[in-house]
Parts: structure tokens; sequence; C-alpha cells
């Protein structure tokens, strides 16, 4: 899954010439990010990953984009 996620953010980049912060994953994809992270909190998954999680129907493919959102995540020491 992280594969899929830097794969997706760099295309994503070179596309618009900035970062996504947006990740829509299903729940089986969250289910694998959890465990190749090792962190069952999506809330740290989030901060990890600087992107917020957004749960998608279990037919959909993960995607990332940008929204004008307030990071509500702080950063780590």
């Amino acid at each position: 899954m992280l594969s899929v996620i830097n794969q997706l953010t760099s295309q994503y980049e070179q596309k618009n010439g900035f970062r996504p912060n947006l990740l829509y994953v299903n729940a089986d994809q969250l289910e694998l990010l959890k465990e190749q992270l090792s962190e069952p909190d999506i809330e740290i998954l989030s901060q990890l990953i600087g992107m917020e999680i957004i749960l998608i129907d279990s037919h959909s493919k993960s995607k990332v984009s940008w929204a004008q959102i307030t990071w509500k995540h702080s950063k780590t020491a």
C-alpha cells in the first residue's frame, strides 16, 4: 500500500506541481496501511503520511487529491 501511495503522490505532484493532501482508500486498503506502518490509529496514520485519510466505497481504487482544508494534525516532535 505504501508503494501505491508513493506512486499516486508522485504522479499527482508531477502533474499539478504540488503535493496532494487527501488520500482516498477503501477499508481493505486502510487495514493494509495500518499493518504496513504498524499503527492502528487512523489519526496517527494520517499524520505519518501527511494527508487526511478518507474512506471510500470498497470497490473503488485508492486515489489522492488536494483540497483547501485546515490541517488538523500537529507536527511530531
